[in-house]
C-alpha cells in the first residue's frame, strides 16, 4: 500500500513563452506514439502532434527505459521520481483530494472527489522496475479513514466502482459501475505529472512539449473552434468527457487517452481531459479573475533561462480537465502552475518539430 501524503492545492494562472531544449541523441527504444501532421500558418511552422495524451502504459515504459539508462532516479523514502537535473517529475505516493470546493466552510457528500483520482504507478523494490498498480490489490478503505482524511463525509458505498452493489456516484464513461482493471488503467491518460516529468519524457525520446501557440492552433482543428473539443462545442457527453450538472466535475476521474471523437486533425481529448503542460513560461498576464498566488518578483522576462527559473516560476497549462467546469476548455482560457505542481488533472502530450 502506498504512503498517504498531505494534499497539495494547486493555483493556476496564465503563461507566456520560452523553449525547452531536447536531448541530442534519441534512444533506440521509443514509446509507441501516433502522430498526425498539423499544417502551419503565417505564424506557426507545420509540426506533428501526438494524437493522444501520454498514457499510463507509455509513461511506465519510459520510466523503466530512462531508469535503466540512468536518465532518471527514484527515491524510495519519498516515493518521488527525479530527472537527471534533480527536479521532481512525479510523486508515486497515494493520496486523496478532500476539500471544501465551494468554500462555504461545510464538507458535503457532493464535494467528495472520487478516490480513483490517484497515481497508479508504483515502484517494485524487488525487481527495481516501475509498474502499474492493479486497482484490485488496493485497500480502498484507507481512503475513507477519518484519521488520515478528517473531512471525509463519504464511504465506499457512495462510489459505484468501489462497492459490489454498484451503487452511488460514477463517472459517465464508466457506465458499467465496476472497478477498472489494470489494463483499463494502462489506457488512461497519465496524470500526477509535474512539468519536469513531461519535459523529461520529451527529452528522452527526442520530442518537444508543444508551445502554447502550437497547442491552440492544433485545438482549433483548422476550423477556428471556440472550445478545444472534438467539434468545438461543449455538448455534454459527446464533445468532451464529463456531463454537466451540480458537482458533476468532482465525481469523475481521468479516462482513456482516446475517449470520444477526434477533432478534425485527428487529436483526441484536447479539451476536458487533463490540463496539458506546454513549453511557455508565465508572462505576468492572465484572463480570469483573481490574482495569481505567486509573488510578483517571480514574474519573469523573456531573457531568463529555464535553469534560473527552476522551481520558482509558472509554466503553461491548457485544455481544462475532467474535474473543471466547461468554460476552461475555451481557447482563450489559459492557465499556469509552478513547475513542481502535479496532481490528478495534470498531464501532457508531445510534438515533433
Amino acid at each position: 500500500m502506498k504512503k498517504m501524503l498531505r494534499i497539495v492545492i494547486v493555483i493556476v494562472s496564465l503563461c507566456g513563452c520560452s523553449n525547452v531544449k531536447s536531448q541530442d541523441k534519441t534512444p533506440t527504444k521509443q514509446n509507441t506514439l501516433t502522430f498526425v501532421s498539423i499544417p502551419g500558418n503565417s505564424d506557426i511552422n507545420a509540426f506533428k502532434m501526438a494524437t493522444t495524451e501520454v498514457t499510463y502504459a507509455q509513461y511506465v515504459t519510459f520510466l523503466n527505459q530512462a531508469f535503466k539508462a540512468k536518465f532518471i532516479r527514484y527515491d524510495s523514502s519519498t516515493e518521488k521520481v527525479y530527472d537527471r537535473r534533480g527536479n521532481v517529475m512525479t510523486n508515486l505516493a497515494g493520496s486523496r483530494v478532500v476539500k471544501d470546493h465551494n468554500r462555504d466552510d461545510m464538507m458535503v457528500l457532493e464535494e467528495m472527489e472520487n478516490p480513483l483520482n490517484m497515481n497508479f504507478i508504483t515502484f517494485n523494490l524487488s525487481t527495481q522496475r516501475f509498474e502499474i498498480e492493479d486497482p484490485e490489490t488496493i485497500d480502498w478503505n484507507t481512503y475513507f479513514n477519518i484519521n488520515l482524511y478528517p473531512n471525509v463525509v463519504d464511504g465506499i458505498g457512495d462510489w459505484a466502482e468501489l462497492n459490489d452493489q454498484g451503487t452511488g456516484f460514477y463517472e459517465q464513461e464508466d457506465s458499467d459501475k465496476k472497478l477498472p482493471t489494470k489494463m483499463e488503467v494502462a489506457s488512461w491518460s497519465m496524470n500526477f505529472i509535474q512539468f519536469y516529468g513531461a519535459q523529461a519524457y520529451a527529452e528522452f525520446y527526442g520530442y518537444n512539449l508543444p508551445t502554447k501557440a502550437q497547442w491552440m492552433h492544433a485545438a482549433k482543428g483548422g476550423k477556428n473552434f471556440e472550445y478545444a473539443t472534438s467539434d468545438g462545442s461543449i455538448t455534454p457527453g459527446i464533445a468532451w468527457i464529463n456531463e454537466e450538472g451540480p458537482f458533476k466535475r468532482y465525481r469523475g476521474h481521468v479516462q482513456a487517452a482516446k475517449s470520444k471523437n477526434a477533432n478534425p486533425y485527428g487529436l483526441y481529448n484536447m479539451g476536458g481531459s487533463l490540463w496539458e503542460w506546454c513549453q511557455d513560461w508565465y508572462d505576468g498576464n492572465q484572463v480570469f479573475g483573481g490574482a495569481p498566488k505567486v509573488d510578483s518578483k517571480y514574474f519573469i522576462d523573456k531573457t531568463i533561462t529555464a535553469k534560473q527559473a527552476q522551481g520558482n516560476y509558472l509554466k503553461c497549462l491548457i485544455g481544462g480537465s475532467f474535474n473543471f467546469f466547461p468554460r476552461t476548455m475555451l481557447l482563450t482560457w489559459n492557465h499556469a502552475a509552478m513547475t513542481r505542481a502535479g496532481n490528478d488533472h495534470f498531464g501532457f502530450r508531445v510534438v515533433k518539430n
